[in-house]
């Protein structure tokens, strides 16, 4: 059976693999960082994305998911914000800025197309 691409906005697995490979470019981006960094901001940033990916997980497997969506939301703007630090500070550069919050971006609109679905959903109810 072929998805749309709707059906796969709305797959919390699209959100999971999607923040999989954005903790494997934070991994591998947070090991240039310099090493008086590693124990502060990196630290920060490893906990928020996986946080994030906590919540992605407890997404998955609850009943109600708008408040679990909202704990997302707030754990990607979190994040964009330590990225961008990182990047005032030097620690990475703009382009690598720019792959990051590219792909922090896309997880947030599928974040967005979830909360509209559930939205949807619980209206119908």
């Amino acid at each position: 059976m072929q998805h749309t691409n709707f059906d796969r906005a709305r797959n919390p697995l699209i959100l999971q693999t999607k923040f999989e490979e954005i903790q494997q470019y934070t991994h591998n981006a947070l090991m240039q960082f310099p090493k008086k960094e590693r124990f502060l901001l990196c630290a920060e940033i490893k906990n928020a994305v996986d946080e994030t990916m906590h919540n992605i997980i407890r997404l998955r497997l609850k009943f109600f998911k708008k408040t679990t969506l909202q704990d997302i939301d707030i754990e990607v703007e979190y994040l964009r914000t330590l990225v961008r630090e990182a990047n005032t500070f030097g620690y990475i550069s703009n382009g690598k800025l720019g792959e990051w919050m590219r792909s922090l971006d896309e997880a947030g609109r599928i974040i967005g197309g979830l909360v509209k679905y559930y939205k949807e959903k619980a209206a119908k109810k």
